[in-house]
């Protein structure tokens, strides 16, 4: 889920398991754009996702630019590991071919290729989790530092405590963490109000103790999060999340609204199959569609075999591959 989708207590996440691979509701702490269901990837056994990515711009060919996703997930289904590829730069890589003589003479001119090459920078988020899943701390890799996000949880699975912290790694083998230089970037505390059985009060405190940020969360009855409205203390600045929901307890609808930079909606659709399987997700802004997402599945139609996104903002069709890896 992208920026401003507040999500729903992990404890009513766990019991709103179905067997769809993607389990398509607000959650508390985002890894990635995807959130699997680790019943599926236990039950499958399916230790690594690789998502190959290609692009194919309106009017051209597809373009296979070497960007790709990785997802790896411990036995019990959850992941550990996430990794994915940001564009650095392209450079124009020339190919100069020698004429070709047949016989003494020049059959083909000497010519020069043009071929774009494409520099990646690779992400790397690592998750770890307490005994009850719930996830402790995920650690991000950017170049040589690491930015590490913290989490505490009270008696009722509900996020009490978030720290962001900027560290280093003094290990000399890249694959062993061991922590040099830890310096807090910011921290909060949460804290919670059952005001009825479907309407809970949350603050934000900052890393003053002072009451930044009050929100009201309301719930159905099946405990599916409805509404998270939130307002800033000393701004005029609020935060609005809504949520909608089919009689088979699917999300259908997830809208965020915000005057934090202007007024600005950001809305997304989503529609399923018979079987319950996410099947397409369109994405607005203020109204105005500017993504569009569709999952091909796998003849059980279980597993994703692939992924076609519509990006109408620049213009470009994305095509992604999956492939799996098991125990």
């Amino acid at each position: 889920m992208k920026k401003g989708f507040i999500s729903i207590l992990t404890l009513f996440l766990l019991i709103d398991c179905t067997a769809q691979i993607i389990i398509n509701k607000p959650i508390d702490v985002t890894i990635a754009d995807i959130n699997f269901n680790p019943d599926v990837i236990s039950e499958n056994k399916i230790k690594r996702i690789d998502v190959i990515i290609s692009d194919k711009p309106d009017g051209s060919v597809i373009l296979n630019k070497g960007a790709g996703i990785v997802y790896k997930f411990n036995e019990t289904g959850y992941i550990t590991r996430y990794m994915y590829t940001i564009l650095n730069k392209k450079e124009i890589e020339e190919i100069h071919h020698p004429a070709i003589k047949k016989h003494g003479k020049i059959v083909q001119k000497a010519s020069t290729q043009t071929i774009p090459k494409y520099i990646h920078d690779t992400i790397n988020v690592y998750v770890f989790y307490d005994s009850k899943n719930h996830i402790i701390s995920k650690r991000i890799k950017i170049g040589d530092f690491f930015h590490c996000y913290y989490y505490q949880y009270n008696e009722y699975g509900q996020i009490r405590k978030e720290y962001h912290c900027k560290e280093t790694n003094i290990s000399g083998n890249n694959k062993e963490f061991i922590l040099g230089e830890q310096k807090i970037i910011s921290s909060e505390i949460f804290e919670y109000t059952k005001l009825t059985n479907t309407q809970i009060k949350k603050k934000t405190l900052n890393d003053q103790l002072n009451v930044y940020k009050k929100a009201i969360i309301n719930y159905d009855d099946k405990k599916n999060k409805l509404s998270e409205n939130a307002e800033f203390i000393v701004s005029c600045m609020r935060q609005e999340n809504s949520y909608q929901y089919d009689t088979s307890n699917r999300l259908l609808k997830q809208t965020y609204t915000s005057n934090e930079d202007g007024e600005i909606k950001m809305e997304s659709v989503f529609d399923y199959d018979n079987n319950g399987n996410l099947l397409s997700e369109k994405k607005f802004k203020n109204d105005v569609l500017t993504f569009e997402i569709h999952f091909i599945y796998d003849d059980k139609n279980t597993l994703i075999k692939s992924e076609v996104d519509r990006d109408y903002l620049n213009a470009t069709v994305i095509i992604k591959k999956y492939e799996y890896t098991f125990y």
